[in-house]
């Protein structure tokens, strides 16, 4: 297995872990504290950690569209899972935190 595409996988799903953990923390710390700011920045913060995965998967695109061979894995298709699923947990505690502002009116 290609080592390269090993240490980008595990970095893709490491990033993409760690935004996905802070954004459940910041929905849940807006439940406790209610503070809808402190929610946004640290939703905001989740996301520059999606965006260094997103770097690696921009990455491993070019690489392939510029003919380089990019060696697919069960690894690299579990990191891949793992970038999605931030995004989409992002996303929804983006949705979530909006909800909850207009709630609380």
């Amino acid at each position: 297995m290609d080592e390269k595409i090993v240490e980008q996988s595990m970095q893709l799903i490491l990033y993409a872990g760690a935004g996905r953990s802070m954004v459940v923390e910041a929905v849940q710390n807006l439940l406790e504290d209610d503070d809808v700011v402190k929610a946004r920045e640290a939703i905001a913060v989740a996301g520059k950690e999606i965006g260094k995965a997103h770097e690696i998967q921009t990455e491993l695109m070019a690489a392939e569209c510029d003919g380089k061979s990019v060696e697919k894995s069960i690894l690299l298709i579990h990191a891949q899972d793992h970038f999605m699923s931030a995004l989409t947990v992002r996303d929804m505690g983006l949705l979530m935190t909006k909800m909850y502002e207009k709630l609380k009116k």
